[in-house]
Protein backbone atom coordinates (compact mmCIF):
# COMPACT_ATOMS: atom_id res chain seq x y z
CA UNK A 1 0.00 0.00 0.00
CA UNK A 2 1.89 3.38 -1.29
CA UNK A 3 1.90 6.37 0.43
CA UNK A 4 1.19 7.13 4.50
CA UNK A 5 3.79 6.58 7.06
CA UNK A 6 6.14 4.02 7.53
CA UNK A 7 8.56 3.50 10.67
CA UNK A 8 12.18 1.87 10.90
CA UNK A 9 13.05 0.54 14.16
CA UNK A 10 12.60 -1.71 16.72
CA UNK A 11 9.64 -3.71 17.93
CA UNK A 12 9.50 -1.93 20.72
CA UNK A 13 9.68 1.89 19.31
CA UNK A 14 7.30 0.48 16.23
CA UNK A 15 4.04 -0.63 18.39
CA UNK A 16 2.59 2.50 19.02
CA UNK A 17 2.97 3.68 15.63
CA UNK A 18 1.64 0.39 14.49
CA UNK A 19 -1.51 0.75 16.63
CA UNK A 20 -1.78 4.12 15.40
CA UNK A 21 -1.96 2.31 11.72
CA UNK A 22 1.52 3.55 10.53
CA UNK A 23 3.13 0.87 8.67
CA UNK A 24 6.69 -0.63 10.37
CA UNK A 25 9.75 -1.79 9.58
CA UNK A 26 11.89 -3.73 11.78
CA UNK A 27 14.99 -4.97 9.90
CA UNK A 28 17.50 -7.60 11.36
CA UNK A 29 21.13 -6.47 11.43
CA UNK A 30 22.02 -4.76 8.50
CA UNK A 31 18.81 -4.75 6.79
CA UNK A 32 17.71 -0.71 7.52
CA UNK A 33 19.34 0.33 4.06
CA UNK A 34 17.01 -2.10 2.35
CA UNK A 35 13.79 -1.17 4.33
CA UNK A 36 14.84 2.46 4.05
CA UNK A 37 14.90 2.15 0.09
CA UNK A 38 11.79 0.22 -0.06
CA UNK A 39 9.92 2.78 1.73
CA UNK A 40 10.87 5.62 -0.61
CA UNK A 41 10.08 2.91 -3.64
CA UNK A 42 6.84 2.46 -2.39
CA UNK A 43 5.94 6.14 -2.57
CA UNK A 44 5.74 6.52 1.11
CA UNK A 45 5.19 10.45 2.52
CA UNK A 46 7.06 10.02 5.61
CA UNK A 47 9.55 8.27 7.35
CA UNK A 48 10.48 7.99 10.87
CA UNK A 49 13.65 6.68 11.98
CA UNK A 50 14.55 4.98 15.65
CA UNK A 51 17.96 6.47 16.18
CA UNK A 52 19.63 2.79 16.45
CA UNK A 53 18.15 2.49 12.74
CA UNK A 54 19.31 5.53 11.31
CA UNK A 55 22.92 4.85 13.08
CA UNK A 56 23.30 1.88 10.33
CA UNK A 57 22.16 3.88 7.54
CA UNK A 58 24.95 5.64 5.46
CA UNK A 59 25.09 10.05 5.50
CA UNK A 60 24.96 9.82 1.85
CA UNK A 61 21.98 7.94 1.78
CA UNK A 62 20.46 10.28 3.93
CA UNK A 63 21.55 13.12 2.43
CA UNK A 64 20.23 11.65 -0.99
CA UNK A 65 16.69 11.37 0.57
CA UNK A 66 17.01 15.03 2.26
CA UNK A 67 17.83 16.00 -1.23
CA UNK A 68 14.99 14.42 -2.84
CA UNK A 69 12.52 16.17 -0.41
CA UNK A 70 9.97 12.77 -0.82
CA UNK A 71 9.31 11.34 1.59
CA UNK A 72 9.84 13.10 4.09
CA UNK A 73 12.53 11.92 6.84
CA UNK A 74 12.20 12.48 10.51
CA UNK A 75 14.74 10.93 13.16
CA UNK A 76 12.78 9.80 16.33
CA UNK A 77 14.75 10.95 19.55
CA UNK A 78 16.55 8.38 21.28
CA UNK A 79 16.04 7.06 24.75
CA UNK A 80 18.26 10.43 26.63
CA UNK A 81 15.48 12.33 25.12
CA UNK A 82 12.61 10.46 27.47
CA UNK A 83 15.04 10.89 30.85
CA UNK A 84 14.74 14.67 29.93
CA UNK A 85 12.60 15.99 32.77
CA UNK A 86 11.07 19.43 31.66
CA UNK A 87 8.81 20.00 35.23
CA UNK A 88 12.28 22.12 36.60
CA UNK A 89 12.19 24.63 33.95
CA UNK A 90 8.17 24.98 34.24
CA UNK A 91 8.59 25.72 37.87
CA UNK A 92 11.52 28.53 37.57
CA UNK A 93 9.35 29.97 34.77
CA UNK A 94 6.31 30.12 36.75
CA UNK A 95 8.51 31.57 39.67
CA UNK A 96 7.44 28.91 41.98
CA UNK A 97 11.25 27.86 42.57
CA UNK A 98 14.38 29.99 41.91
Amino acid sequence: MPGGVVVIGTRTVNLPFALAGARVRAPAAGGVTEAFKAAQADGTELVLLAPECASELAPSVLESARRAGRPLVLLLPGPAAAQFDIRPGIRRALGLEA
